[in-house]
């Protein structure tokens, strides 16, 4: 049973005066978000300055589309690289009860091939998905959504099986994803309204739910046996309660 009631009730009570390292990690990605959109706002206001000079602004608009270019590239390696920096640092948070320093998001940042491949296999599938129609693009990242929990917890799965194994167990769940997304939208409309403020409250929420969320599919999916204990391999030893993660996969019992 999927219950998305309590997962994020679970999720209050774990960022309980602890708010601070997932507040700084916030702070970062979006200073790192901005820092890759530098190159493509002077492109921008070289073009605008250029006024209505034809020539000008089209070897702007070229050399804007090379920059574009370039920058994607990066940019699925950083926000990958962030992403499952993200993911392993919230399945910490949900395994113990003591305050997380910035270092434990930077032990994320070692699984950087991890990320980077996984960011760029899930966004070719999603993109090809969508390319049929809008909406089984959307129904597919629901399905693709834990692979980066999957890639952090148990590094040496592989891309590829990951992207199985998150479809495996998000298989009848991808609705209750999609309304658990939707239970936050009228927070994310407040946050509007406060100038995004809000948002340093509610993205570690949000975070932190989803991940309480992950832990409870996956368990589900070992319990009912849709997935086993092997096909994930050995979890990362530097996690914690990694040795009990492993001894509940066996049984197939909720962390």
């Amino acid at each position: 049973m999927f219950d998305r009631k309590a997962y994020k009730q679970i999720a209050k009570k774990q960022l309980q005066g602890r708010y601070a390292t997932p507040i700084l990690i916030l702070l970062f990605t979006m200073a790192v978000i901005l820092v890759l959109n530098i190159p493509t706002f002077i492109q921008q206001a070289r073009m605008y300055e250029a006024g209505g000079e034809y020539y000008t602004m089209m070897e702007g608009l070229g050399s804007l589309m090379g920059v574009s270019v370039i920058l994607s590239l990066v940019s699925f390696f950083i926000i990958g690289v962030i992403e499952i920096a993200d993911a392993r640092f919230y399945i910490v948070m949900s395994r113990t009860t003591e305050k997380q320093t910035f270092g434990t998001y930077i032990k994320g940042f070692s699984l950087w091939l991890q990320g980077f491949l996984g960011m760029l296999w899930m966004f070719l599938w999603v993109f090809l998905w969508a390319l049929l129609f809008y909406i089984p693009g959307i129904v597919k990242a629901y399905a693709y959504s834990q692979m980066f929990y999957i890639l952090a917890e148990h590094p040496n799965v592989g891309v590829r099986k990951s992207m199985k194994l998150s479809m495996a167990i998000t298989k009848g769940y991808k609705g209750d994803l999609f309304v658990m997304s939707l239970s936050f939208f009228g927070w994310a409309l407040l946050s509007g309204l406060t100038f995004g403020i809000l948002n340093f409250w509610l993205v570690p929420y949000m975070e932190m739910s989803f991940t309480n969320a992950y832990h409870a599919l996956k368990a589900q999916a070992l319990k009912t046996g849709t997935v086993t204990a092997d096909d994930f391999g050995p979890t990362d030893p530097e996690l914690p309660g990694a040795a009990t993660t492993e001894a509940n996969a066996e049984n197939g019992s909720v962390e």
